[in-house]
């Protein structure tokens, strides 16, 4: 008799502000869940990723036309090589277009995981906070 897998939610740790490089506006941010990067994707098929990215400035905008963000991976925690997963398109924008919201479904490449979020076409220097969660199905 097997057992059946639950399902896993989980919210990544919270980042503070960070800032995109002054070179083009691009950033890389590690997705930490409880303080761990790697996680234990063995029991499950399917990891489906949402991603909110916004300005903490009252007068900034993302332009969601140059903007782009893509969620890569590591398999290996001796060797931290990132592969590029996908490219996370953003949703419908919200008003004003103060943010970046996007969803992407996966299929679970590896035992353990660790995921990262890396952005470019954002305005240099630009303040930005993100939130990101994952829901991991067998």
């Amino acid at each position: 008799m097997s057992r059946e897998i639950e399902p896993r939610q989980l919210t990544f740790d919270p980042t503070p502000e960070i800032f995109a490089t002054d070179t083009g506006g691009s950033f890389s941010f590690p997705l930490v869940a409880g303080n761990d990067a790697f996680l234990d994707t063995s029991p499950y098929d399917e990891a489906r990723f949402v991603v909110s990215i916004w300005s903490p400035s009252a007068n900034a905008i993302i332009d969601l036309d140059r903007s782009y963000v893509e969620l890569r991976a590591a398999f290996d925690a001796e060797d931290m090589h990132w592969v590029k997963l996908a490219e996370i398109e953003p949703v419908v924008p919200p008003y004003g277009a103060d943010s970046f919201d996007g969803w992407i479904v996966l299929p679970v490449l590896a035992s353990a995981s660790a995921f990262g979020l890396f952005g470019s076409g954002f305005d240099a220097r630009s303040r930005l906070q993100i939130r990101a969660s994952a829901y991991l199905v067998a």
